[in-house]
């Protein structure tokens, strides 16, 4: 039989008589429980004690996400079910007292200020200890006595002094316990002409410098390796329709080339070409002159322009007589 004595019997309460419970003891905001499943979960609980369940808004506290039962609600379960408490000492730095239960025995519980810093407790929970350490020694006193000779009235709950004080709850994920293994070497490439072990790496980068010359030294650097490593290369130059990295690479080069050459033919100046001085005419004479200029040559007439020039206009002809 139980040792917490029931006053009288409660009928149980149905599921959604005590959902609409739980909304209003949400919504009121009076008691702390912030969501329905909190406070249904702890209706759940207070029925199966045999308590009605609304009175779990006034025996239980939600504190940072932990349940936890009330120091007055856990002694007056204790005290109900047949449990005495003897205070030997109550004050702002010691708080002692002795429980005892029938069935759990006597015990003598001592809480001091000494204590409760060697636990680091104090400066906790807001500076609880430094405003109220009377109430919080009494707190811790009342759970362990409790806890120690009649585990039952505590619900298998702390006082919200205890939960208080703990560490923030963090949020825990599972934890992979598979054994790490080793990623499984990559099978060896051997060419078949010389036999010699092809290295992924040293292909890659020689291609990449092959590439980076244009497409047709590319097709060259290829055309020039076993069909082995041509295959680990595949990958990387692709298609012309779907080119990979080195096909890529030299299609750029290609272009840079190009437009290296236009921009050559743009700026390079027209050649110039050196002609040679024209032959003087049959008796003139190539002296210079006294500009040190020699006279350009005659140029020869047409006989048409020639008789259209006056008589006194016409050059003397070398070697006439004034």
């Amino acid at each position: 039989m139980n040792d917490i004595a029931v006053a009288r019997y409660i009928p149980p309460v149905s599921v959604p008589d005590m959902q609409r419970m739980a909304e209003a003891v949400v919504h009121s905001g009076l008691f702390g429980m912030k969501s329905v499943p909190q406070a249904l979960t702890l209706m759940w609980i207070a029925q199966a004690e045999g308590r009605h369940p609304v009175l779990a808004a006034r025996d239980y506290d939600i504190i940072s996400g932990r349940p936890a039962k009330k120091a007055e609600a856990m002694l007056r379960d204790f005290l109900t079910g047949r449990g005495t408490v003897e205070w030997h000492e109550l004050t702002d730095a010691v708080a002692e007292a002795t429980f005892a239960h029938p069935s759990g025995g006597e015990v003598r519980i001592r809480w001091d200020m000494d204590r409760a810093r060697q636990a680091g407790l104090v400066g906790k929970a807001g500076e609880m200890w430094r405003k109220y350490p009377r109430q919080m020694l009494r707190a811790r006193c009342t759970s362990e006595g409790i806890r120690t000779v009649c585990p039952m009235a505590t619900s298998g709950m702390y006082v919200p002094e205890e939960v208080g004080d703990y560490e923030p709850k963090k949020p825990r994920g599972m934890k992979d316990v598979t054994p790490p293994q080793e990623a499984p070497a990559a099978p060896e490439i051997v060419d078949q002409d010389t036999g010699e072990v092809l290295d992924a790496k040293q292909l890659h980068a020689a291609a990449r410098e092959a590439a980076l010359r244009g497409t047709e030294i590319l097709r060259g650097h290829l055309r020039n390796l076993s069909p082995e490593a041509r295959e680990m290369l595949r990958e990387a130059v692709g298609t012309g329709e779907e080119p990979g990295e080195l096909l890529r690479a030299a299609r750029l080069a290609d272009a840079d080339a190009i437009r290296e050459r236009l921009r050559m033919a743009r700026t390079e100046p027209p050649e110039l070409t050196e002609q040679a001085p024209p032959a003087p005419a049959p008796g003139r004479s190539s002296a210079p002159t006294e500009t040190g200029i020699p006279p350009a040559a005659a140029t020869p007439k047409t006989a048409r322009r020639a008789a259209a020039e006056p008589v006194g206009e016409r050059p003397a002809e070398s070697g006439e007589s004034g």
